[in-house]
């Protein structure tokens, strides 16, 4: 499916649901190669980022500076921006279009049919999280990797820092905290969980490509 990304984020939304994002910047296009294990052909993943619809809202990025409503999202992620000065590390919540650039190629969205209090869980899991100033584990990314390569990531990451959480793992503890960890009957240790686990995990509700 073509088109618009971020009409396709808000034609899809629902909050808590999970989404998944392949980039083709440098960053997006190392976090799919390193993935390479766990695909069933063996090439790069599709997906580099993982996160959180969270609540829909009027903004006023519409045409002129009118209202327009779109999706915000929870997420974990370590953003430079050099024009701003700014720098965004661990969990946070910011608007979806963030994402919806030329470098995105793909877009998958899980509905996993959460109750409105097992919603509810998640969604405060990830403010608490926020709130918490979670960081962005760089130095976790690296031993995932190693546990792809070596086929163990069943083992605790060697790197797992308790107050730091990836993208992929961020949205998995806050589905754990509700009761519905949708890799439960996985070996994948929370500390180990790759976009292409979460990929894996079911069937998407919609895919966006580009």
């Amino acid at each position: 499916m073509a088109g618009d990304p971020l009409a396709f984020f808000t034609a899809n939304y629902g909050r808590a649901r999970v989404a998944l994002i392949g980039m083709s910047d440098a960053v997006g296009r190392a976090v799919r190669a390193g993935q390479s294990g766990l695909t069933s052909d063996g090439q790069p993943s599709l997906w580099s980022h993982a996160f959180l619809l969270g609540d829909s809202r009027l903004d006023r990025r519409g045409a002129g500076g009118a209202l327009s409503p779109s999706p915000y999202i929870f997420e974990s992620d370590l953003h430079v921006s050099v024009v701003k000065d700014q720098v965004k590390n661990g969990a946070q919540e910011n608007w979806v279009g963030k994402w919806c650039t030329g470098d995105l190629e793909h877009v998958g969205i899980f509905d996993w049919k959460l109750s409105p209090a097992e919603a509810d869980m998640v969604m405060g899991t990830a403010l608490q999280l926020v709130d918490e100033e979670l960081q962005y584990p760089i130095a976790e990314l690296v031993g995932t990797w190693l546990a792809i390569v070596l086929k163990r990531t069943w083992a605790p990451n060697p790197f797992n820092d308790p107050h730091a959480l990836y993208c992929s793992a961020f949205v998995r503890y806050c589905y754990q905290q509700a009761g519905r960890d949708f890799m439960a009957a996985s070996p994948v240790d929370l500390s180990n969980t790759a976009p292409e686990h979460l990929a894996q995990a079911g069937a998407f509700l919609a895919e966006w490509h580009r």
